[in-house]
C-alpha cells in the first residue's frame, strides 16, 4: 500500500526562467528594461534562436492554478518577495519582537493596503510551461506584472478550454506582440504576452481528443553521420544549409499532409494500402497524430501521397 501524500505528488523541476527584459545600470542603480523578445537560457536559444518572439509550449496538467497563478506580490528594494496575497489573506515578512523577520498571515485588502495604494504591490502572473523541443524534462517560467499580458493569457485559456475541454499536452504558442495600452490613461505601445493555438482550431481539437501520452512524441532521429563512419575532411563538402532547408521543407510538407488527412477524414485502410503499394512500408492513421514527421517519411513519399490525394479530391 502506497504512502498517502507522497506518491500522489508529482512535481516537475523548473529548468529555468525566461525573462521579458534585461537589467541595465543607470546612474549606479540597476533597473529592468523591457525587450521586444524573450530573453532565454542557452538551451532554449539553440532551439528558438537568440531573440525569439514565439515559443512552442505545452502545459503539463489541466489545473491552470498550478501553472498560471496570479497573486498580489510586494517586493523589497532588493527585489525580494516580502508579501504574497489573494485580496483576502496574505503571507508577509514582518518584524518580530526579537528584531528578526518572520512569515505571518494577515488580512489582504488592497483598498486599505499602503503598499498597494503606493504602487509597490501589484498583480503578478507566474506562467510555467514545457518546451517539448528542448532537452530535459521540466518546466520553464515567465513572470509578468502587465495587466494586458495577464488579460491576454487568461482570455486565451478560457477560449482553449471552451473549445477543447482540457489544457494538458495541447500544442500552443506563446507570443510576445506589440499592443496599444493605456497605463495611467496615456496611450502607448508595449510588448505583451499573447497565447494562441499552434495549429488551426480544428486541428487543435483533434489533438485534444488524443490521450495526452500520444500527443507528446519523440522527434525522429537526426541525419547526422556517426563520428566513426566518415572523416571530417569527407563531411565538410556537404552543405549544412541544404540539410536545414530540407528539414524545414519536410516539416512544412508534414503539416500540409496531416491537415489534408484530417480534412478528408481518411480511413486507416486507405492510408495503409497506399503506402504499401507505392512505397512498400507500413503506415497507419495513428502515425499522423505525431507533431513531427516520423523517420520513415521523406519529402519524396509525402509529396507523392499529397499530390495523389489532392488530385483525387479535385476529380471528385
Amino acid at each position: 500500500m502506497q504512502l498517502k501524500g507522497i506518491n500522489e505528488v508529482i512535481r516537475l523541476p523548473r529548468l529555468g526562467k525566461i525573462k521579458l527584459g534585461i537589467k541595465k545600470d543607470i546612474d549606479g542603480t540597476t533597473y529592468p528594461v523591457p525587450t521586444d523578445h524573450f530573453v532565454c537560457p542557452e538551451e532554449v536559444i539553440k532551439v528558438f534562436g537568440e531573440k525569439p518572439r514565439k515559443l512552442r509550449i505545452m502545459f503539463p496538467t489541466n489545473d491552470q492554478a498550478q501553472w498560471a497563478s496570479v497573486y498580489l506580490r510586494c517586493y523589497s528594494e532588493s527585489r525580494r518577495l516580502v508579501c504574497l496575497g489573494n485580496e483576502r489573506t496574505a503571507l508577509a515578512m514582518v518584524n518580530s519582537k526579537t528584531g528578526d523577520t518572520e512569515l505571518r498571515e494577515k488580512q489582504c485588502n488592497p483598498s486599505t493596503c499602503c503598499a498597494f495604494q503606493q504602487g509597490n504591490c501589484n498583480k503578478v502572473m507566474n506562467l510555467q510551461f514545457m518546451l517539448p523541443e528542448c532537452p530535459d524534462f521540466g518546466v520553464y517560467q515567465v513572470d509578468t506584472g502587465s495587466y494586458y499580458s495577464i488579460r491576454n493569457v487568461k482570455g486565451s485559456l478560457a477560449m482553449i478550454y471552451n473549445s477543447c475541454r482540457r489544457f494538458a499536452m495541447i500544442p500552443l504558442s506563446l507570443h510576445l506582440v506589440e499592443q496599444k495600452v493605456q497605463p495611467n490613461g496615456q496611450n502607448k505601445t508595449a510588448w505583451v504576452l499573447s497565447l494562441m493555438p499552434t495549429y488551426s482550431l480544428a486541428e487543435t481539437q483533434r489533438y485534444a481528443r488524443l490521450p495526452p501520452e500520444q500527443v507528446l512524441v519523440l522527434p525522429p532521429p537526426d541525419s547526422e553521420a556517426p563520428d566513426d563512419l566518415f572523416s571530417e575532411e569527407k563531411l565538410k563538402n556537404n552543405s549544412q544549409n541544404n540539410q536545414s532547408n530540407e528539414k524545414e521543407e519536410l516539416i512544412e510538407l508534414w503539416d500540409r499532409t496531416k491537415r489534408k488527412v484530417w480534412q478528408l477524414e481518411m480511413r486507416d485502410y486507405q492510408i495503409a494500402r497506399y503506402f504499401m503499394k507505392y512505397f512498400h512500408f507500413d503506415v497507419a492513421l495513428k502515425d499522423f497524430n505525431s507533431s513531427l514527421p516520423p523517420a520513415k517519411f521523406s519529402i519524396e513519399n509525402l509529396s507523392g501521397f499529397l499530390k495523389d490525394i489532392e488530385s483525387q479530391t479535385q476529380c471528385s
